[in-house]
Formats: structure tokens, C-alpha cells, sequence
């Protein structure tokens, strides 16, 4: 009896822990209040947000809505996207990225970094 009195015990502690495993497409978090200020300034991303901008992965909302949308002069020098993409310029990068799902698909460095 006592044994089953301890099972029951652990599982009631131990069920929380796994009852919200999270998915993976939620692992992706919000860009942090203090990092949205800097991008709505246009400043620089912190080097760790920078990194974020990888090919496969999605982009952060507040990224991009806050990207500016290349330049039809721009758009000449890269070559053409598929249907559904926009390209956004972050910083120094412009980022190829599909406009339905913000996964981005490819990027490109431009000009010189802001240090």
C-alpha cells in the first residue's frame, strides 16, 4: 500500500513537468522589448539576434515588420525569389523570405557592417 502511496505521490509531482512539453515551432521567442525599441531606431541587432538570420528557420515577427523592403535597384543585383517571397533589408543583410510563413530562404551580405 505504501508503495502505491509513493507512485501516486511522484506522478502528481512529476505530471506537471511533462504535460507541457512545448512544440518546436513555439520555441522560437519574441524579439525582447528592449531589442524592439533598438530595431524600431533603426539600430544595429545585437549579435546573438544577428545569428538568428539563418536560412531555414523562421524570421521574428517584430524583425519583420520592422524590416524595410529592398529597393527596386536592389532587387536588379540578387537573384529572383520564388512566389510567395519578399526580400528585407536588416542591417547589413537582405533577407529572402517567404511572405506566408516569414521562413527565411536565403541571405545576402551588402555593404559594409555598422560596428
Amino acid at each position: 500500500m505504501k508503495k502505491i502511496i509513493i507512485i501516486l505521490t511522484c506522478l502528481a509531482f512529476l505530471s506537471p513537468a511533462y504535460a507541457k512539453k512545448g512544440n518546436k515551432a513555439e520555441k522560437h521567442k519574441n524579439v525582447p522589448k528592449g531589442i524592439e525599441k533598438k530595431i524600431k531606431k533603426g539600430k544595429a541587432l545585437p549579435p546573438g539576434w544577428q545569428k538568428k538570420l539563418t536560412k531555414g528557420q523562421p524570421l521574428d515577427k517584430e524583425v519583420y515588420d520592422n524590416a524595410v523592403p529592398v529597393t527596386k535597384e536592389e532587387k536588379e543585383k540578387l537573384p529572383q525569389s520564388p512566389a510567395g517571397a519578399k526580400l528585407l533589408k536588416i542591417e547589413n543583410k537582405i533577407v529572402s523570405v517567404m511572405d506566408a510563413t516569414r521562413t527565411i530562404l536565403d541571405v545576402f551580405e551588402v555593404g559594409e557592417k555598422d560596428e
